[in-house]
């Protein structure tokens, strides 16, 4: 269990050092990096007899590169350039290595060469391409100085380096291609989550605004009813159907959220098409006066197309209601090859322009969605909502 518990504590302490240094790599990877390097100086020492001097080469060499695992890098610009701690003293260090001649064991392998192939390969992942080429450059440079007559040959050690640096540029290029994919899966995940804002937004908007627009009517209905000393039960009734409209806009408002965020919470469906008429009425009830025609079938309008449809009535009626209240308002809803609603009602007040306020703003996005058209505007008497749907694949088709 303990051996476990240290094993962890390695792990997220890799872990931590490699995120602060801002690489996308596994907390192993370094760690392999470090044993490769310790083990090839270690070779590299023992094949020479020089002790004393050649250890200190060696920990010239280790004790840099492994700084990055301990140097904590609260500075930026240290950050992102750690190879000012260990380019110089390893490339020092692997000199001085190979200026002594392996002849303990094994001398037709020498290893000090090779030191300097982990070292550029982490170059590269850690420092970049840039630096990391500077780097593989100045080690060939040390390799072509200090071991062109090692028994291997030079050109096995420049083989490795080319190895050494190809390998570190692979990771490199699939760190950066990773760090695009998250980027990328995050902006697309904030894009959703703002989109999936704005629509919950929308449908409450268009919800609430209708049923505050119709229990305002009723409640200034039982107000005047009050005030001019009418029957008591007229009071009492419309402030009953002001109470039904909101406890229906409360249950509307839960069933909706439940549905848009996916939570299983609505098992209703919402508004379609064929929930106009409820509309209309709610709107009469009200003491609006609303002329609603429709022509055509409308089971055959799409689930969301016929939301949208609702939804954009449902906020002209608001519309009217809040800004020409008393006022008569007609509803036409015809289904043929497309649909096409217009709402009508008399100028009240100040006219209104165009784009004006975010219900009209979200009309004309539910209407870009449908791949309708919308037109919403005064002719100087009436205004005027029309929507019209061209016949596309939302529409559905007549059962035969």
């Amino acid at each position: 269990m303990n051996v476990l518990a240290a094993t962890h504590n390695v792990r997220d302490f890799l872990d931590r050092r490699v995120r602060s240094k801002d690489l996308d790599i596994p907390w192993w990877a370094p760690l392999l990096s470090a044993a490769a390097l310790i083990g090839v100086v270690t070779v590299a020492v023992l094949q020479r007899e020089a002790a004393g001097p050649i250890v200190l080469a060696g920990l010239v060499i280790v004790v840099p590169s492994l700084s990055m695992f301990f140097i904590p890098t609260t500075a930026d610009w240290l950050k992102h350039n750690m190879w000012v701690i260990d380019a110089v003293p390893t490339i020092v260090g692997s000199a001085w290595l190979m200026s002594h001649p392996a002849t303990a064991f094994w001398p037709q392998h020498d290893f000090a060469p090779a030191v300097l192939v982990p070292i550029t390969l982490e170059m590269v992942i850690r420092e970049g391409l840039r630096i990391g080429t500077l780097y593989g450059i100045a080690s060939g440079v040390v390799i072509g100085v200090f071991a062109a007559d090692t028994p291997s040959g030079i050109g096995v050690h420049f083989l490795l380096l080319v190895v050494g640096w190809v390998c570190g540029l692979m990771m490199l290029a699939q760190m950066r291609a990773l760090r695009a994919e998250r980027l990328a899966r995050s902006q697309e995940h904030a894009r959703a989550t703002e989109a999936e804002r704005t629509r919950i937004a929308r449908e409450i908007h268009d919800l609430v605004g209708h049923s505050l627009s119709i229990t305002l009517l009723h409640l200034t209905a039982a107000r005047r009813s009050v005030a001019e000393g009418d029957d008591a039960a007229e009071a009492v009734s419309a402030l009953t159907e002001a109470e039904a409209v909101g406890r229906r806009a409360m249950a509307e408002i839960r069933r909706t959220i439940g549905v848009l965020s996916a939570s299983g919470a609505g098992t209703a469906p919402l508004p379609g098409a064929s929930d106009v008429v409820r509309l209309v009425e709610e709107g009469r009830s009200a003491g609006q006066s609303i002329a609603f025609s429709s022509t055509g079938d409308l089971s055959r309008i799409d689930a969301g197309v016929g939301l949208g449809i609702y939804r954009i009535l449902q906020e002209s009626l608001a519309n009217a209601i809040r800004h020409a209240p008393g006022a008569p308002v007609s509803v036409s809803l015809a289904v043929s090859d497309g649909v096409r609603l217009s709402v009508r009602n008399p100028l009240v007040g100040p006219r209104r322009g165009v784009g004006e306020g975010s219900g009209l703003a979200g009309m004309a996005t539910r209407a870009e969605q449908l791949r309708g058209r919308l037109s919403a505007g005064d002719d100087g008497t009436m205004w005027k909502v029309d929507l019209v749907i061209p016949p596309h694949c939302l529409i559905r088709k007549a059962i035969a």
